[in-house]
């Protein structure tokens, strides 16, 4: 046997090589299954608990990875397709979902693991049938997992002959905090809390580790998943995080439970506990007891956080509160309760574009200060603001396919227009409010362009909210045809009058083409106004 110990070693690597490149292959392939229509049925399910734990179970059994995921929601939550309260029951179900693969490595499926390797691989080498390649990559990398984990329980019997393996195994088996201590360290190493519970059920089937270290190790796989879900999703922020947050919380509750499960068991039965009894009673093997034991973990655990979630989510979103930009990105009066109603629905869309119009002096009192510091700052604003004008471009299309009265046709194509100004206007202003003018020679005329804009743009904010006409008049006026004026200050200032470097001119262009395209969207946003308070179709509709 002693001769044969680097055979033994090299094929337990060998499967773990492949077991490991399985997993790898399943992530990177079915997630990309995950098309747009089957998020979009993820979230209508989330709306209710029992559908949202069965997608979630799905979901999970597709990724592979509960951490996989919750980012997915955390991703749809911060694209405001999904609330959190609705993405979280998803994320959390999802770990039961992955961890239904542990039957793999209690159940003699190796054969049917060769057969998958015969099929998909020549699926994949002869590229046929061309559409479902995806999926021929994805059961191979199934097949590989399976047969590498073939290969680690082959070897297991044969590790117990070599001694310093059976010197590593002893320490774990004689400890249960390092039992608890092996499984969190290689989870963080492997980055995947699933793989380490598979090799510890194939070494706990193979005789290497015992019922109660092995079950420790499980726990610390899962202590493992909260610490690199905290570490890879840093990158969310506000509400996003709260989802990752709940993952992270999902490990920790369900050690815990299972912690005070597994103590409170072995305080009324002793060492050898009444689930090791009930289990071996069954004739079930120790790898499945273990097994048992991580499918109780992950099917008790988010049906209790499920029931505290009215209680858990509060403290969730008091670490991880929404931040400011996130609720700029969200509209505010948009509902679909106001759906039966289509004028109701028109004059909703008209909120949202006022609040859309009142943060245009926002990006003019940056242009005041010009600073080149504030580009992160004018990207956030914009990214907002976009979020809220797709929200009402898709609303106001949904309310297009409807069969509308002439009256109301007429008002959605006013507000649709409406709608096109103020992207384009929000344009002008975030450019304006970019330009450095630095040079003293164009400070005067820009400050100028600034407080003229600025006072067109209040008028306007004043006449579309108080439905004033003689706010629109005046908005009328003042933005009356500005061409000849800006022909004869970009002469002024480029035929010699001003002394000024290239950079400049070029300056003293991009200055007066914004203010003029500014004033034209602002003249043509205050005719549309106009239009609608002329026209007393809305109220008659209402009426």
């Amino acid at each position: 046997m002693v001769n044969d110990a680097p055979e033994i070693l090299l094929n337990a690597l060998a499967g773990l090589g492949l077991f490991f490149v399985g997993v790898k292959m399943i992530g990177r392939n079915l997630s990309g299954l995950v098309s747009d229509q089957i998020r979009a049925r993820i979230r209508r399910a989330s709306q209710n608990t029992w559908l949202a734990a069965v997608f979630g179970t799905v979901t999970g059994f597709v990724t592979q990875s509960g951490r996989t995921t919750s980012f997915i929601m955390a991703s749809f939550v911060q694209g405001g397709f999904i609330d959190v309260r609705h993405a979280v029951p998803v994320a959390l179900w999802s770990n039961l979902g992955c961890t239904l693969i542990i039957t793999a490595a209690v159940f003699p499926i190796h054969l049917f693991a060769l057969f998958l390797l015969g099929v998909t691989g020549a699926c994949i080498a002869f590229e046929r049938p061309r559409p479902l390649q995806g999926a021929a990559n994805a059961v191979f990398g199934l097949a590989l997992m399976l047969f590498g984990l073939k290969m680690i329980s082959s070897s297991a019997g044969s590790l117990t002959g070599i001694g310093g393996f059976v010197s590593l195994m002893g320490a774990v088996n004689a400890s249960l905090i390092n039992a608890l201590l092996a499984g969190l360290v290689l989870t963080v190493m492997a980055q995947s809390h699933m793989s380490i519970i598979l090799i510890v059920v194939t070494f706990a089937n193979g005789g290497l580790l015992e019922f109660q270290p092995a079950v420790m190790a499980v726990l610390g796989a899962h202590l493992g998943s909260s610490v690199i879900t905290w570490l890879t999703g840093v990158n969310f922020r506000g509400e996003p995080r709260q989802v990752v947050v709940a993952q992270m919380l999902y490990n920790i509750i369900g050690v815990l439970l299972m912690g005070l499960l597994l103590g409170l068991d072995w305080f009324i039965a002793g060492p050898h506990g009444l689930i090791q009894s009930l289990t071996e009673q069954l004739g079930a093997s120790l790898g499945l007891q273990v097994a048992a034991v991580a499918l109780a973990l992950n099917l008790l655990t988010p049906a209790a956080i499920g029931a505290a979630l009215p209680v858990i989510l509060p403290m969730i979103q008091r670490w991880s509160p929404a931040t400011r930009d996130e609720e700029l990105s969200k509209p505010r009066y948009l509902h679909e309760e106001a759906s039966e109603s289509t004028a109701a629905m028109l004059m909703l869309a008209e909120r949202e574009q006022l609040r859309l119009l009142r943060r245009l002096p926002e990006y003019l009192e940056l242009a005041r200060v010009a600073d080149p510091g504030q580009a992160a700052e004018l990207a956030s604003r914009h990214a907002a603001f976009q979020s809220v004008h797709r929200a009402i471009e898709a609303f106001q299309a949904r309310l297009a396919a409807r069969n509308l009265s002439p009256e109301l046709t007429e008002w959605l194509v006013r507000q649709q227009r409406r709608e096109e100004l103020l992207a384009g206007l929000e344009e002008v202003c975030r450019d304006l409010a970019g330009v450095s003018g630095d040079g003293s020679a164009l400070a005067g005329m820009r400050s100028a362009m600034v407080e003229s804009l600025d006072a067109m743009v209040l008028t306007a904010i004043s006449g579309f909210e108080q439905e004033d006409r003689e706010e629109l008049d005046m908005l009328a006026t003042m933005t009356e045809d500005r061409g000849p004026m800006m022909e004869a200050m970009r002469r002024r200032y480029l035929a010699g009058g001003v002394n000024l470097s290239d950079s400049e001119r070029i300056e003293v262009l991009r200055l007066t083409s914004l203010f003029e395209r500014a004033v034209w969207c602002i003249r043509r946003f205050g005719a549309a106004a106009m239009l609608d308070r002329a026209d007393a179709g809305g109220e008659e509709v209402l009426a």
